[in-house]
């Protein structure tokens, strides 16, 4: 089962997909450009490119708020 992104605990930050998944599995679903300049990101992490190698759970500094979830 591929990991997924949980909606509550995402902060929109985007920094999951600067990051070097070695299967480029996570894709940006929006992007929006908040008034104050703030760039917010709706990301998914592909199902089918998802190999579970945990490279993206396993480092805490992937996504500071932990939303990267076991699917």
């Amino acid at each position: 089962m591929a990991y997924k992104i949980d909606g509550t605990k995402c902060l929109k930050c985007g920094l999951c997909v600067t990051q070097d998944c070695p299967e480029q599995a996570f894709v940006v679903v929006n992007k929006v450009k908040e008034d104050d300049g703030l760039m917010r990101y709706t990301v998914k992490i592909d199902e089918s490119r998802c190999t579970e190698c945990d490279t993206c759970f396993s480092l805490e500094w992937w996504c500071p708020a932990k939303a990267i979830v076991k699917g």
